[in-house]
């Protein structure tokens, strides 16, 4: 399978995605600062960061799932 280390989390294609600059603060020189909006944001999710699932209906929901990426930053 994969080590560890080839994961990344999707919250880090959508920081690569948006700005390669916010992403490589975030996620590898891990440089963060709260704010009031980050601190709401925070709260608001903190559900998706547990590994977890549900179903409703026919509509299954998975929280904190790992995908595996070739793009350098793994």
């Amino acid at each position: 399978m994969y080590s560890e280390d080839d994961l990344i989390p999707l919250s880090a294609m959508q920081h690569l995605i948006f700005c390669e600059r916010q992403c490589a603060l975030i996620h590898i020189e891990q440089a963060w600062a709260e704010n009031l909006f980050t601190a709401e944001g925070k709260i608001m999710h903190e559900r998706v960061h547990e590994a977890d699932r549900e179903s409703r209906g026919k509509v299954r929901i998975e929280y904190s799932m790992w995908l595996l990426a070739h793009c350098g930053l793994g």
